[in-house]
């Protein structure tokens, strides 16, 4: 598979086989995540890898707790409704965590950015991308509480849980999300 086949391709998996990774491949998306670029290559991230089904049901109990409040606060209708089977079924969760102290010069600016989440953040795409073009799947996942998710993955108060990756191979993929034309989402300026 080429990488915009890769790229294009992609999709959230939301049901996962009980089959385990191969350590080959898992090292494969790992080290394609960590040569993600980063400001002043400051390579920010920390991936906690947990295939202990432990692991799999604190988060869950965390997603859920999380997905009441998170309902609560949003407002939004379909999140009490929205199952998280797929945290259960994973057979490898990755926790991405990020280092606020390694975002790069900007982060002395006046207005500062967000280099480290936005670091981790193509270091999770790339990860993504790999496991896909491997036959593998998953899962880019926020809805957790973070400081729960610093207790069960044992990353350091002063690091931020950025996202957990849900891995393994896929039960259904399901269709491709409407996606906005180029049009609506790109502006030139010539």
């Amino acid at each position: 598979m080429d990488c915009i086949e890769a790229l294009l391709g992609r999709r959230s998996c939301r049901s996962f086989l009980p089959d385990p990774v191969e350590e080959e491949k898992l090292k494969t998306v790992l080290e394609c995540a960590i040569y993600a670029p980063s400001p002043a290559n400051k390579q920010p991230w920390e991936f906690v890898v947990a295939r202990n089904p432990e692991y799999n049901r604190k988060l869950r109990e965390n997603a859920e707790a999380a997905k009441v409040y998170l309902a609560g606060r949003s407002g939004w209708k379909w999140v009490p409704s929205f199952r998280l089977d797929f945290v259960s079924e994973a057979p490898v969760l990755i926790a991405v965590a990020g280092d606020p102290s390694q975002s790069g010069l900007e982060q002395f600016a006046k207005e500062p950015s967000k280099g480290y989440p936005q670091a981790c953040a193509a270091a999770i795409e790339n990860l993504c991308v790999a496991a896909h073009s491997m036959g593998l799947a998953t899962l880019w996942f926020s809805m957790f509480d973070k400081d729960g998710a610093r207790e069960i993955f044992g990353i350091s108060p002063e690091k931020d849980p950025v996202a957990i990756v849900c891995l393994g191979y896929p039960r259904q993929i399901g269709a491709a999300p409407r996606r906005w034309g180029l049009e609506n989402k790109v502006r030139y300026l010539d």
